[in-house]
């Protein structure tokens, strides 16, 4: 582990959307008195770098990690890109948060932890929603044993088409299930922790995205069962009508405990947006909304100059686990890769028209 430091160098890879965010909450935090920023695309990087001010840009990845001025790394390429930039990290001794998913594979998700094994090196993945208070909360009340034992839930997240357009821009082979869903698996196996997932079972089509490659465009759905018999249904779908006014995101869960159960209803719809002028969609650029659910924009949202919701916290919390060491509920490498696994587990299932698929993945 590297020496704890009251400030420390950053070196961002990837100036794309949550690049640039990061980059500028990098930049703006106390614990950090350097930042360098890397991109394929040398003029994006250079643009983020003169826009968060800092000391060093180029089209070069290793540049950034192998920087002596770098003590921490945040990786937000794609996620097929993910893997060369974390393993250098780790063997350099360099923690790392990366956005999630961890990988596309499980065989690179293994290599990164043989990495991370060897080194002994810190490695979040930014399943951001964690940070948000109300998850929190369940968290808390669940393993303060509130709700008894936890029996079976319910979670589901659902995104627009605009949304599902830009994913598809980025990657042709994203889906539902391992872009959007993957945000409900994690937080199925942390509220379920520390049971194990057993069984796989899902559906999942492509009927207004219908050149999806695995023909599964549209949407997913799946129900999961733990070693002990416990149950959990996780849904999503992208093809809620182009000017739905969750303009990223909504979300919905129940769990059901034998002393309790918890209801969640994160559609947004309490603060309520309507507009004569077109409103730009935050992560969609060519759509647009006259009426918008406020505060629907899963990382969080620039207001004032400033950007504030829990990319923020979890970013400062990667900071303070660098700079002190203190303890953060951020996922770590290990729950990242379970996650990745059984949204692995529940796309073949779908693609094999429903077939039960046993945990863990064999081949």
């Amino acid at each position: 582990m590297a020496e704890r430091k009251p400030v420390i160098g950053i070196g961002l890879i990837g100036a794309g959307r949550m690049g640039s965010i990061r980059a500028h909450l990098s930049s703006t935090s106390p614990a950090v008195n350097y930042l360098a920023i890397s991109d394929i695309d040398s003029a994006k990087a250079e643009a983020l770098a003169q826009q968060c001010e800092a000391a060093y840009f180029t089209d070069d990845n290793r540049a950034v990690i192998e920087n002596p001025n770098v003590d921490a790394l945040i990786v937000s390429t794609p996620e097929g890109e993910h893997t060369d930039s974390i393993c250098r990290a780790l063997e350099l001794g360099k923690p790392v948060l990366v956005e999630k998913p961890i990988s596309l594979s499980l065989d690179e998700a293994d290599r990164i932890l043989a990495s991370r094994a060897e080194s002994g090196t810190d490695l979040y993945i930014g399943y951001t929603q964690r940070m948000r208070r109300r998850f929190l909360s369940i968290k808390e009340h669940i393993d303060a044993g509130r709700l008894g034992e936890v029996m079976s839930a319910r979670l589901s997240i659902y995104n627009s088409r605009a949304v599902a357009r830009q994913v598809y821009q980025r990657s042709a082979h994203a889906s539902p299930i391992t872009d959007a869903l993957t945000y409900m698996a994690d937080m199925a196996l942390w509220f379920f922790a520390p049971r194990k997932p057993v069984r796989v079972y899902a559906q999942g089509g492509s009927e207004v995205f219908t050149d999806h490659p695995a023909g599964l465009g549209d949407y997913g759905w799946a129900i999961v069962t733990f070693d002990d018999g416990a149950a959990v249904n996780l849904g999503s779908s992208w093809i809620l009508p182009e000017k739905w006014p969750a303009y990223v995101a909504s979300i919905g869960m129940e769990i059901f405990g034998s002393e309790g159960a918890i209801a969640v209803d994160d559609a947004h719809k309490e603060v309520m947006l309507v507009t004569n002028d077109a409103l730009p969609s935050p992560y969609a650029p060519d759509s647009s909304v006259e009426v918008a659910f406020l505060g629907s924009q899963m990382p969080g949202d620039w207001a004032l100059g400033d950007f504030t919701g829990p990319m923020r916290e979890e970013t400062r919390l990667f900071l303070e686990r660098v700079t002190t060491g203190r303890e953060i509920p951020l996922c770590d490498g290990e729950s990242g890769r379970a996650v990745l696994e059984l949204t692995l587990a529940m796309e073949k299932s779908a693609r094999e028209g429903g077939a039960l698929i046993d945990l863990p993945l064999k081949g």
